[in-house]
């Protein structure tokens, strides 16, 4: 076997990488993602694990032709592997200015949304993230001013993502590509210093590996390794902590962030904050320190701004991390949030059996409507986040009403229950917004929830096929199918 590939596999079977069901794995084209599919799909060959891989390739709609040739690639070399491809198109441009976030964190966000999306329950996601990537990252961390939890660098596993080229190097990836034959396209932006990875990349490590003959990246990455431990620890500790918080109040009382320890107070302002933003990155050390210096503050309504068009506030007690592009605040539909009603209506419950067929119906004052239609052609089953399309007796079981206490969630054909509230914190929902979400319900099941999950029923091609075999086999197949739209203003 080739000796990249054993040391690869070496590392996989060290920490336990490779799925028994599904690996989804991210190919944007470059030399990196390229020799990942090619490594993987080889093992799995070998192994005869996992059961399916399947690569994705998520095209950001911002190199104009350029996406599109490393669109072309990926396909002309899923092809010569026999291995399935899905390629997404997104509009980060057009995304990212309307969350507020940067064009690097709508694209990492809308990724890993999309992959998480096609994996299967029991499936992991692969991304080629490498050595020089992390020692990358806890330079930036470094000069960019963080605490220790800075210098954790890329881990190998976290929750259902894996990443098996952490063991080897940049240099390593190119010349397996040579000798291996795998085509790639290099990202034109890669040689611009102008970007903050970049410039340690291409201009500070070279100099330090020249100048004392060490490797910098060797060292960052033994760093990073030895503090894991320590951080691990003290993260478990805020994260607990930080989940008795939010079970009492949401948003957080400042009241409760002062009665946690001292060296747990900034790690669990910012574990809240990264759940909120999905991530903080580009909060720096400095930004920690004045919100810290706010909080002891005994005074009225306090607020910072932070990088990327966010902000920090302290109002009434209660600390909350918001975008400055804020959505309707009054009802509506807001991006990559949901259906929301206002504060006032948020208790309202309408059962969809009480819904007339056809009609289009206020839920909250005119912010939100809905309506519940009869499939009677198949030209009439269209799909778009904010339609659900589910089976007649649906209709007795289920209401529309926002969140309560208790809720449940879990995917159609899925055995894998997750709080709502979990769910909610795992999509990076604003709590701010939580509350007053609509979604669909039976009990304390999720039956809908727009844009991001359905218990039942179907909302695309690809469910619409898992639930006409699912029909079929329960003797259901000749139920009556209803659509249920949502629409904001």
């Amino acid at each position: 076997m080739n000796t990249f590939i054993r040391k690869v596999e070496e590392y996989i079977d060290q920490y336990e990488l490779l799925p028994e069901k599904q690996l989804v794995v991210g190919v944007s084209g470059g030399a990196d993602s390229m020799a990942l599919l090619y490594v993987l799909h080889t093992l799995r060959l070998q192994k005869h694990l996992p059961e399916e891989l399947l690569a994705v390739h998520v095209h950001h709609g911002i190199r104009g032709g350029n996406a599109d040739k490393d669109e072309e690639l990926v396909r002309n070399y899923t092809a010569r592997l026999n291995v399935p491809l899905e390629v997404v198109h997104v509009d980060i441009p057009k995304l990212s200015s309307e969350s507020g976030r940067s064009l690097e964190t709508e694209g990492r966000i809308q990724r890993y949304r999309i992959f998480e999306e096609l994996k299967k329950d029991g499936g992991l996601i692969a991304t080629a993230h490498h050595k020089d990537d992390s020692a990358e990252s806890v330079a930036m961390h470094i000069f960019r001013g963080c605490g220790m939890e800075g210098l954790n660098g890329i881990r190998p596993k976290t929750s259902d993502l894996i990443r098996p080229f952490l063991c080897v190097r940049k240099a390593e990836i190119l010349a397996f590509c040579e000798q291996e034959h795998i085509p790639y396209r290099e990202d034109e932006t890669n040689g611009d210093s102008a970007f903050g990875r970049n410039f340690f990349r291409n201009e500070v490590f070279p100099k330090i590996d020249r100048g004392i003959q060490m490797s910098p990246v060797e060292a960052l990455d033994g760093l990073s390794r030895r503090v894991r431990a320590e951080n691990d620890y003290l993260d478990e500790l805020a994260s607990e902590e930080l989940s008795k918080m939010e079970k009492t109040s949401d948003p957080l009382l400042l009241s409760d962030l002062l009665k946690a320890p001292v060296a747990l107070r900034r790690r669990i302002l910012r574990i809240y904050a990264t759940e909120i933003f999905g991530d903080v990155i580009d909060i720096t050390e400095a930004h920690w320190e004045q919100m810290m210096v706010l909080l002891e503050k005994n005074e009225g309504s306090k607020s910072l701004d932070l990088p990327n068009q966010r902000r920090f506030l302290v109002e009434q007690g209660r600390i909350r991390f918001l975008l400055s592009r804020k959505g309707p605040e009054n009802g509506g539909f807001i991006e990559n949030v949901g259906f929301i009603t206002s504060e006032e209506d948020k208790d309202l419950v309408i059962r969809l059996s009480d819904l007339p067929l056809g009609e289009i119906v206020n839920f909250s004052q005119r912010f939100v409507k809905i309506r519940l239609l009869s499939i009677e052609k198949e030209s009439e089953v269209v799909y778009n986040n904010s339609t659900w399309f589910l089976v007649e007796s649906c209709l007795s079981r289920a209401v529309i009403r926002t969140r309560r206490e208790g809720d449940t969630c879990s995917r159609a054909g899925s055995s894998v229950t997750k709080e709502l509230r979990r769910f909610m914190n795992d999509m990076k929902i604003p709590p701010r917004y939580r509350d007053r979400l609509l979604l669909v319900m039976d009990g304390e099941k999720t039956l809908w929830f727009p844009g991001f999950l359905h218990g039942e029923g179907f909302t695309d091609p690809r469910s619409r096929k898992k639930f006409e075999e699912a029909r079929i086999c329960s003797g259901t197949a000749e139920e009556k199918i209803y659509k249920l739209e949502f629409f904001g203003e």
